[in-house]
């Protein structure tokens, strides 16, 4: 089990414990050190009696490649620093991947903790549905990094998260999108497991909130980018800027929700500069590099 973070050494301390309480005593639990400014977040893992690996370039996804391949186990579960597990967590993320050989990976859901910041929530997966994820769903409904876990060998075969996405990168976020869409191509069933619950603490003010629906956006538009080069025919920039930029921002604006409203304008404004981004970079097979 994997939790990564970033100078964030009090968000971890506090989500520590409910981690350790939802694994067994032979359960690996890895913290990342992401390249964190100073000690904290180390010596916060160590006081907890938790494998520290450091990572010492800022990335999410070097980070979590970082910290699945720093265990051994068959499946890698990860949440975020700022996420509580339930108690049954780790238990309903093995069952929804053991019970049937064909899923490569599965996301749970997310609550908020204590509402949502400035009218909207960055995490708002509370869905009690069982879901299926295709190649033609739309990724922002797919999981999200804060809660979702893989087979090992998945991993393994697909060379781990794309490491110019994700926070930190130049590519700033959708690492978990790109994951499990790289895992429905490779002919991997990806699916929700509904039982399998964090709750999500609410931190961030609106201008932070904001900040990451732009970071949200870039990702989105460099994956966009990826999929179309990789052969992905759909039309997900129209798609994009319709479903996920116009239309939500003109409904929240009829309701007079200007901050949801500002949420679709930067995110739309993030997606344009994640595709001026990502066409700026080659492939290396299926990830963004030289």
């Amino acid at each position: 089990m994997v939790v990564c973070s970033r100078d964030r050494a009090t968000l971890l301390a506090e989500a520590l414990p409910g981690v350790r309480a939802a694994l067994t005593d032979d359960d690996e639990l890895v913290v990342v050190d992401s390249a964190s400014r100073d000690q904290s977040v180390a010596d916060v893992g160590r006081a907890h009696g938790v494998d520290v690996v450091r990572v010492d370039q800022p990335g999410l996804s070097r980070a979590r490649n970082a910290g699945w391949r720093a265990t051994t186990a068959p499946v890698v579960l990860f949440t975020d620093d700022d996420c509580r597990p339930a108690r049954e967590w780790r238990d309903a993320a093995r069952r929804a991947l053991t019970a049937d050989d064909t899923v490569g990976a599965v996301w749970g859901s997310v609550a908020s903790e204590g509402g949502s910041a400035g009218g909207f929530d960055l995490l708002h997966d509370d869905s009690r549905s069982p879901v299926e994820a295709t190649l033609d769903s739309d990724l922002i409904a797919i999981g999200h990094g804060a809660n979702m876990a893989f087979r090992r060998d998945v991993l393994e075969s697909l060379d781990g998260f794309d490491e110019a996405l994700g926070v930190g990168a130049l590519l700033a976020s959708a690492e978990d999108k790109d994951m499990f869409w790289r895992v429905l191509r490779a002919g991997w069933r990806v699916r929700s497991a509904p039982d399998m619950v964090v709750a999500h603490v609410r931190w961030r003010d609106n201008r932070e909130a904001l900040r990451q629906m732009y970071r949200y956006g870039v990702g989105a538009g460099a994956l966009a980018v990826k999929r179309r080069r990789l052969g992905d025919r759909r039309r997900l920039i129209g798609r994009e800027l319709w479903h996920h930029g116009a239309v939500p921002a003109a409904r929240a604006s009829r309701r007079l929700q200007p901050t949801l409203a500002a949420a679709a304008v930067v995110r739309t404004a993030g997606f344009i500069a994640g595709l001026r981004r990502g066409r700026r970079i080659p492939l290396r097979g299926e990830h963004f590099g030289g």
